[in-house]
């Protein structure tokens, strides 16, 4: 029987008590004595099911507290982890923007040599191109000149002179 049971039936005892003058209650002695015994033999059981509960709950508070020790270990050893991999990312980064600074570098520098090898070939065909044009012109001017003596022309053919009246 459970201790509230057992303080129910002895409440019920009280009331059913008789009244006396002057605010008294006559009650069935034997009843609330049985009453009272039964009330000693319950309670050891609901205090020691009491002291299993305490302990229980010791037990899994000490539980709750080594996870949540568990788990404060955890989060701390992932936030160095994600710190060291942001730290490998921007000095990754870093690295990278040098190379490719250092690449940057080098290929203005070859596109300069190619430049400059470009200008020299084009003033070499420029001077030569001006010697050509030159033998051309002179050679233009001595045919010229030559045409109206009936020189031989390249072909065979005997040049005529032609003069206008």
């Amino acid at each position: 029987m459970s201790v509230y049971r057992v303080i129910d039936k002895l409440e019920s005892v009280v009331k059913d008590g008789m009244w006396l003058p002057f605010g008294g209650r006559v009650v069935n002695a034997d009843r609330v004595l049985d009453l009272i015994e039964k009330l000693r033999s319950t309670l050891p059981d609901d205090v020691s099911r009491a002291k299993q509960v305490n302990r229980d709950r010791d037990r899994l508070l000490e539980q709750a507290k080594e996870e949540a020790h568990t788990l404060v270990t955890q989060a701390q050893q992932a936030k160095d982890k994600a710190t060291s991999d942001s730290e490998v990312t921007v000095s990754a980064t870093n690295k990278a923007e040098a190379i490719i600074a250092e690449a940057e570098a080098h290929a203005r520098e070859i596109r300069r040599g190619a430049d400059e090898y470009a200008d020299q070939v084009l003033a070499q065909l420029d001077g030569s191109l001006a010697k050509a044009l030159a033998s051309v012109q002179k050679g233009r001017q001595t045919l010229a000149a030559g045409a109206g003596r009936g020189q031989v022309r390249p072909n065979g053919s005997q040049a005529q002179e032609t003069r206008s009246l």
